[in-house]
């Protein structure tokens, strides 16, 4: 599309170039050519007059005297007759005519006596009803000791008339090559778009029902294969967000419906008859218990959506590790204690990283491990400096996570166990909170399950990934 909106033709500006092209190429080569033989035919004249000038200097000597050489005229005119466009003139020391022949009335090359041209050296004329000739003259002392000087002239008439000729042919045939090479340039290149229209024309079949179709242009040009597999990737990637959107949907209104539905029937029982203070309380409480439910869980939606579109900004600053993991530990050892976890922090360092988010990703981690670490066991979170990155990791001693599910863990909802799902502590967002944080960080976050441990790893990158993250969310 062009800058005013309005839609071109890819052959038909592919022909106009094609033709552009063609006439450059063809009127340099008729140029060329045409140089070529005015230079040519320039040079043939300059033989002919410089092979006459020998042979009339020969005779002119041989004839002696001036007087003889006014007596040679008529042989030089039959010499000369078998050379049209040729005049000749045969001058005294003061430039008088001695013998002179000319096709063109009134034409002398008497004018050039005072010529400070080099001997026998063609060189370009202007003679009166001539005009433009090829001239050539030379000294010669007789043997009576007069000396003379003979001139020849070779017309150009005929020389430029037939480059005339020739520069039309010239222009002729550049325009005429020009348009074929413009018409076969459009066949050629409407015949090598079509690929192009048949991608074009899958792509417009691919609807919301249909997005496991894929395009496919068989065996054609490898530019346009490259552009197809972008695109069938785009496709892939599109599917998966397409059918995780349709899942996230369908769990978020299961999900919401729960609490309501528990607000709703409870808050119908309690009023299907008179009860006591104790039981409205008792309703006020489950009612508020569900509320806040749903609130956390649209807080989360909230914020996960603000992540996907880049409008959650960081505060990036430099922590210390060690005392901001001895800070949640110090939160969460109440409910340690109750579940009877010890929690144990190992190793340190810095990070730069936003506060607020680096203490939710690991909260969601340590609250994820409490609720399924083993009664008794031990939770470790350490922090592990690598040679350009810094990780944090919590490690808690349990069951295992089956591998079918460690590639879906971190999608929205996802819950390992089923019969969890109506729990109304856990939303299935923790950890989808914590791999949108760890996205925004320009990090990732892992997981490792195995031998009665699970392992969640934080990581995040060092200097070079953080100034270019505090740039881009300035």
């Amino acid at each position: 599309m062009s800058k005013d909106g309005q839609h071109y033709s890819l052959s038909g500006r592919l022909a106009l170039a094609f033709l552009l092209i063609a006439a450059m190429v063809f009127a340099m080569m008729g140029a060329f050519l045409y140089t070529s033989l005015s230079a040519e035919l320039q040079r043939r004249d300059d033989i002919e007059i410089e092979g006459k000038l020998s042979q009339f200097l020969q005779l002119t000597h041989d004839a002696g005297t001036v007087a003889g050489v006014r007596k040679a005229q008529v042989v030089f005119r039959e010499i000369l007759l078998s050379h049209p466009g040729v005049y000749l003139a045969v001058l005294d020391k003061t430039g008088t005519s001695i013998a002179q022949h000319s096709e063109a009335p009134g034409a002398s090359l008497s004018s050039l006596y005072e010529s400070q041209r080099a001997e026998r050296v063609a060189y370009t004329c202007t003679l009166g009803p001539i005009g433009s000739a090829r001239c050539v003259f030379a000294n010669e002392t007789l043997p009576s000791g007069e000396p003379v000087r003979i001139l020849l002239a070779r017309t150009a008439s005929d020389r430029e008339s037939l480059l005339r000729s020739y520069r039309l042919d010239v222009w002729a045939a550049a325009a005429v090559g020009s348009a074929l090479v413009g018409l076969l340039g459009y066949l050629v290149a409407r015949r090598g778009l079509t690929p192009v229209k048949s991608i074009g024309r899958q792509a417009s079949r691919i609807e919301a029902d249909n997005l496991s179709e894929r395009l496919n242009i068989g065996r054609g040009p490898v530019e346009l294969n490259d552009i197809a597999v972008s695109v069938n990737r785009m496709l892939d990637r599109l599917e998966r967000a397409f059918v995780r959107l349709s899942q996230f949907s369908s769990d978020l209104a299961h999900d919401m419906r729960t609490p309501l539905a528990n607000v709703i029937s409870s808050s119908q029982i309690t009023l299907s008859k008179t009860r006591s203070v104790e039981e409205y309380e008792a309703l006020v409480d489950s009612n508020i218990e569900e509320c806040e439910r749903l609130q956390r869980m649209i807080e989360n939606m909230l914020f996960l959506a603000r992540t996907d579109n880049a409008k959650q900004g960081l505060k990036v600053s430099s922590l210390d590790i060690g005392s901001e993991l001895r800070r949640l530990a110090s939160y969460f050892q109440g409910l340690a204690d109750e579940s009877g976890h010890n929690l144990v922090i190992e190793g340190g360092g810095a990070v730069r990283a936003d506060t607020t988010m680096f203490r939710r990703a690991v909260s969601n981690l340590v609250s994820n491990a409490l609720d399924h670490a083993a009664p008794g066991s031990t939770i470790v979170l350490k922090a592990t400096a690598q040679p350009r990155a810094m990780s944090i990791s919590v490690t808690n001693s349990g069951k295992v996570i089956p591998p079918i599910h460690l590639d879906n863990i971190f999608d929205r909802f996802y819950r390992v166990d089923p019969a969890r799902h109506e729990s109304g502590k856990n939303s299935g967002l923790g950890l989808a909170i914590v791999k949108s944080i760890m996205e925004l960080h320009r990090g990732n976050v892992e997981v490792e399950s195995g031998d009665g441990r699970t392992t969640f790893t934080l990581t995040f990158p060092k200097s070079a990934a953080i100034a270019s993250l505090e740039e881009s969310t300035v």
